[in-house]
């Protein structure tokens, strides 16, 4: 006896010798199995009552039909079900059952389903009560699956499985689906958990028992409860073969299906199955609903292909999930599946699916183009297969071409294929055509010919992400031809124009954009277009920066309502463009020009009328950025002083800033509460006038003839000291310290070198302000004429005494070749004695060309000399010095040094204090010329070879040097820097030292910023685990990997790194380059974006500014570090304070004019003591006269 419909869908069989009850009256039937149920529930006997397997089967007749009872007898079957229960616990079991145990194990599980014949037109709770039965008697057959072999054979379970197909067919196909559909709902979740786990469980391996199985679900396809049991079980087997396969740390060692909640929530459940079961399992459960594409319901055809993008993101994602391999000894696993492996599980449903794009499947076909792109745009190291990329490329351009009837997908393509280009795909480039159109499509027009299922804006940002890989096709990939394949569509490509297209991709699209999201990468694309062209595209990178020149001025109304973050990304873009001045004059002369007077008119009117919604933070910002873009295109070049206008403009911004008088917050008188106004702070107007000062002092003369590494003087008094060949306590007294404005210190020396005539009448002028240390020597040469000799008879005296020497900075050396040969063609004329031609002056192209006609025409060279330079004697011939100094004409000599510094008004007298010049005094000076006038920064460089990704904690990757590395990456670090030799540095080093760390280092500057790149490869001098050390302590890192896997930050991390600049060489000869960000904060800056393809022309200049810009925009929003001019700043007023002496005005000028004669030196070096006590006379007495004193 079991359910009928059992017999309908499997092998069993009724037989006729059972069912005697059958016939009898319902009330009888009642009556009899009652009975007997209370005689065996209360018999303590057992064994005596049932003797024989005879007695257990004349037993079975009543309790089989003690099932088929109606519901309103359901204590009756309650009974039952219990007497059952106890039996497979083995409790309560006469011995005899042992005899035939499984036969009469398979006879209950056949009566226990005869609970689920269908009973309809049941009330309420006897449906209720109905369901409670039936999840009872599931209950059971579940612990009977539980049970090992030895209590079950291999034939009983089959059996157990066939009853459980039968019972769950019959309710959600059979008649129980049509005659009681409410227990169909109730008990479908537990049906199909039970079976598929029973079938996990027994370890069927017949095929023809597979083959009904399949057969049987199949039909079950429509109910959403098998598709959701389908896909967590095959989620858990794929979960486990991957334990198996790659390891525990890539899957699982158990075999966990995790039901997700339906109407009931499920604890997973756990089993340990044979690792070669698992294997077949997977194979049978992942094909046993059969081809997706035949299901009638969208529904659920959706519901399935989520349930397979879950399966093959788990094979996609082997060897991400795992950190690295715990050590090198441990046995390497095997790489994650190629595409070619999962195309040939998945392939064939996909591709069908998303060529028939059937009416209401949209959503399951977007799906499908999620899971097909997924695959295709990962890195495998075996390429694929021809045929499948063929149907890949078709499938995308079928969509593209039929937008309107693939408008799920659109979305979908964009968003799973934002790395595409990236990939090593045979003719993937055939695509891009297509794309740029479907691109163009998305961001340059209002209304699109499809409704996109997802937001306009989600929509446009994939469009954007994608364009970025796109950009530098056209410059190195500009010869490529699409041929005519057979079958192809060529509409797309016909008379297609890259550069044209990308321009309308961006500067439309960033015209119609409302998202400020979107407008930042529009920004960061501009940016990065810009260094793309600007040799080969020269019309496009004038174009782009006049467009954000035009955002930052004069926005639309929608632009006026995006945050400050994206004018500030503006900013940040023009301003990494600066460091191409003459490549974009190159392109438009007319550009920078326009930029600057744009940049400063926006200035003025953002301090007159600042921006709405700005808080005081984002304000100071922009300020800064402006007055930053403004100076970072004017210091390095002298284009500016070709137009007058310009000048005028920055003037008027500048004036602006210095007239803004600081705003202090006001109370409202509506509200309690402080009203939250703008303030013009005393620091920014501060931190502008330093600015500006540094423009004034280096424009057009950056980098300085010593170099970028230094901007300062590198003279300092020590250094005088040593050269006097004095003591300190001697060398002082020649010495005058003094304060200008309260923010400069003035040194002026009075050089004591009387056995040098050359030196004996120089006066050395040392200046420290916020900006650095300048310094200059001066020959005081402006003497009364009746003390001045010509320069015809200082040369004849001299030569006849054969003491005639040029200084060591006029001395002429040859040319080399190559350069008498340039100026040859430049000047059109021959070079014969190239000695005429000193070396100081080989970059100024007119005094070339002067020294060069010389030879040719004397005469004319004077009357030009003459003309061009007003003092001849300071270009040709060396310098006309006075012998000696006479102390009678030190006062016009201190009077015109005064005069050029401008101190010898009346209003700047003022404004000079004096300098009490004491040992504390020195270590303050010491430690102000110590402390730096440009922001030093220090980033990581880290070489990764392949196979290292995995190593124990990146130790591995420290131990590269430099003499084992590939010659793109020692490229990459001549670009990025300049490789500086330690030992003759004089710049900033980091704490890097060339007896400690290396000799070699790369190094770059500009007038505002030192960097200096910590190069694991360079510190040669160090162990391995100092190495990461180093590199550690960098908030960037740079990681040139030449392993395609994707890198793990955690295996060198530290908690001070934030940003991961990765780089990777592309098989096109390009390179990709990925950002892992750590930092927590939103990014404004730029340039490069997640996943960019970049030119080797361009990729270490774009590297550094990103890295630059993501430093100091992290430093800059946590208000960490203040500007050096700000510390300096704080160190010299600090030193005024504790070191400066009050005087009156004259005796401070007497004391600057009063001078030493150099040949009185031998009676100065005794009078220190008496110049000491002068000193504090003049400090305790200021009214005394000076000259009394001296």
């Amino acid at each position: 006896m079991f359910l009928h419909h059992i017999s309908k869908v499997t092998p069993s069989q009724h037989r006729k010798h059972t069912g005697v009850l059958l016939q009898f009256p319902a009330d009888v039937k009642k009556n009899i199995i009652s009975s007997v149920l209370e005689v065996y529930l209360k018999s303590e006997d057992l064994d005596r009552i049932f003797s024989s397997s005879f007695h257990i089967k004349w037993l079975f007749e009543f309790m089989g039909q003690a099932f088929a009872l109606p519901i309103e007898s359901f204590s009756i079957i309650e009974k039952a079900v219990q007497i059952y229960d106890l039996w497979l616990s083995e409790k309560r079991l006469p011995k005899i059952f042992y005899q035939k145990k499984y036969y009469f194990l398979r006879e209950i599980m056949n009566h226990l389903s005869l609970i689920f014949e269908p009973r309809p037109g049941l009330s309420r709770d006897l449906n209720k009560k109905h369901v409670e039965l039936c999840k009872s008697v599931l209950r059971i057959y579940e612990k009977l699956g539980k049970r090992n072999k030895k209590f079950l054979n291999n034939r009983t379970r089959k059996h157990l499985l066939f009853v459980m197909m039968g019972i769950t067919d019959s309710l959600l196909r059979g008649e129980g689906c049509v005659a009681q559909p409410i227990l169909t709902t109730s008990l479908s979740v537990f049906l199909l958990k039970i079976l598929y786990e029973l079938w996990i469980r027994i370890g069927v391996n017949d095929l023809v028992s597979w083959e009904l199985f399949h057969n049987l679900t199949t039909g079950w396809v429509h109910r959403k409860e098998n598709i959701v049991q389908w896909s967590a079980t095959i989620f858990g087997l794929t979960n486990r073969v991957i334990g198996i396969l790659y390891g525990k740390s890539e899957g699982t060692d158990t075999l966990t299906i995790n039901l997700p909640p339906l109407d009931i929530t499920f604890q997973p459940t756990v089993m340990n199955v044979n690792s070669k079961q698992i294997i077949f399992l997977w194979d049978k459960f992942l094909h046993i609903l059969g081809n997706p594409n035949r299901f009638n319901s969208p529904v659920l055809f959706c519901q399935t292909m989520v349930g397979i993008k879950d399966v093959v993101n788990l094979f996609l994602n082997v060897g991400n999930r795992r950190d690295y391999v715990q050590s090198t000894d441990e046995k390497i696993l095997p790489d994650r599946p190629d595409g070619n492996t999962i195309m040939k599980i998945f392939g064939k449903w996909l591709f069908e699916a998303v060529s028939k794009n059937r009416v209401d499947f949209e959503e399951g076909v977007a799906i499908a183009f999620s899971i097909l792109c997924s695959v295709f745009s990962t890195h495998y190291k075996k390429p694929f297969m021809d045929n499948y990329l063929s149907q890949f490329y078709s499938s995308i351009i079928l969509a593209f071409e039929n937008c309107e009837n693939y408008a799920n997908s659109i979305f979908t393509i964009l968003l799973d294929t934002e790395s595409i280009f990236l990939r090593n795909l045979n003719g993937l480039y055939i695509l891009v055509p297509h794309y740029l159109k479907m691109i163009n499509l998305i961001l340059t027009k209002e209304k699109l010919p499809f409704q996109p299922t997802t937001t306009l804006v989600t929509l446009r940002k994939s469009a954007i992400l994608i364009l970025k890989t796109l950009i530098c096709l056209p410059n190195y990939f500009s010869n490529l031809s699409i041929e005519q394949i057979e079958g192809y569509s060529q509409d797309c490509v016909k008379n297609f124009n890259f550069i044209s297209v990308l321009r309308s991709c961006i500067l439309n699209g960033f015209s119609l954009e409302t998202d400020p999201e979107n407008a930042i990468l529009f920004l960061w694309v501009m940016g990065f277009i810009i260094y793309e062209t600007i040799i080969q595209q020269t019309t496009i990178p004038p174009l782009f920066l006049l467009t954000i020149q035009k955002f930052i001025c004069q926005p639309t109304e929608i632009q006026k309502k995006w945050p400050i973050k994206v004018y500030l990304a503006a900013i940040s873009v023009l301003r990494s463009s600066s460091c191409m001045i003459e490549r974009i004059n190159d392109c438009s002369t007319q550009t920078i020009p326009n930029i600057i007077i744009g940049m400063s008119r926006i200035l003025v009117q953002t301090i007159k009328e600042p921006y709405e919604n700005v808080t005081q933070h984002e304000f100071n910002l922009l300020l800064s950025g402006m007055i930053n873009t403004i100076a970072d295109f004017i210091i390095p070049s002298q284009w500016i002083f070709n137009y007058p206008n310009v000048i005028s403009e920055v003037l008027v911004a500048i004036g602006t800033i210095f007239d803004s008088k600081p705003k202090k917050k006001k109370k409202s008188k509506e509200k309690k509460d402080e009203e939250n106004t703008l303030i013009i702070s005393e620091q920014f107007i501060f931190e502008a006038r330093c600015i500006f000062l540094e423009l004034l002092r280096i424009s057009g003369n950056f980098p300085l003839p010593n170099g970028p590494s230094n901007i300062s003087s590198s003279i300092n008094e020590n250094d005088l000291i040593k050269e006097s060949g004095l003591s300190k306590k001697e060398f002082l007294q020649y010495c005058r310290f003094f304060v200008h404005n309260n923010d400069q210190l003035f040194t002026v020396i009075d050089s004591p070198f009387t056995n040098n005539e050359e030196k004996a009448n120089n006066t050395y002028v040392i200046v420290r302000d916020l900006t650095g240390k300048s310094s200059w020597i001066f020959k005081f040469r402006l003497l009364p004429l009746s003390f001045q000799r010509t320069n015809e008879e200082y040369f004849i005296e001299n030569k006849r005494e054969g003491k005639l020497k040029s200084p060591k900075y006029y001395e002429a050396k040859p040319l080399s070749k190559e350069k008498k040969k340039e100026l040859e063609i430049e000047f059109d004329l021959p070079i014969e004695n190239d000695k005429l031609i000193p070396n100081y002056i080989e970059t100024n192209q007119k005094v070339i060309k002067t020294a060069v006609i010389i030879q040719h025409r004397l005469e004319e060279v004077t009357k030009f000399i003459e003309e061009e330079f007003t003092d001849h004697d300071l270009t040709i011939k060396p310098p006309n010095p006075i012998k000696k100094s006479d102390k009678k004409y030190k006062f016009n000599e201190s009077r015109m040094l005064l005069s050029n510094l401008n101190l010898i008004h009346n209003s700047a007298k003022n404004n000079i204090q004096l300098i009490n010049s004491n040992e504390s005094f020195f270590e303050d000076l010491k430690k102000l010329d110590h402390t730096p006038e440009r922001n030093r920064l220090s980033i990581g460089i880290i070489y990764i070879e392949k196979g290292q990704n995995r190593m124990n904690n990146g130790d591995g990757i420290f131990e590269n040097l430099n003499n084992k590395v590939d010659l793109e990456y020692k490229n990459f670090l001549k670009e990025i820097g300049w490789i500086v030799d330690l030992k003759d540095h004089d710049g900033w080093d980091s704490g890097l030292n060339y007896k400690k760390t290396g000799r070699y280092t790369p190094y770059y500057a500009n007038y505002s910023t030192e960097i200096v790149f910590h190069t694991s490869t360079m510190l040669d001098l160090i162990k391995p685990e100092k190495r990461k050390k180093i590199i550690a302590k960098n908030k960037i890192v740079i990681v040139w990997c030449n392993d395609q896997r994707n890198f793990n930050p955690k295996c060198i991390k530290s908690k001070d790194n934030l940003v991961f600049i990765i780089i990777r060489p592309h098989f096109t000869g390009l390179n990709t380059v990925s950002i892992e960000d750590y930092s927590g904060i939103i990014h404004y800056s730029g340039l490069l974006m997640n996943h960019c393809l970049v030119g080797r022309k361009i990729l270490a200049n774009l590297v550094r500014v990103t890295a630059i810009n993501y430093l100091l925009e992290f430093l800059s929003q946590k208000q960490v570090f203040p500007h050096p001019y700000l510390r300096r700043n704080l160190l010299i007023n600090d030193m005024i304070e504790k070191h400066s002496v009050k005087v009156n005005p004259d005796q401070l000028l007497s004391q600057f004019i009063s001078g030493i004669n150099p040949k009185d030196l031998s009676e100065k070096k005794n009078s220190s003591s008496q110049k000491s006590e002068n000193f504090l006379k003049i400090k305790n007495n200021p009214n005394i006269e000076t000259k009394k004193i001296l």
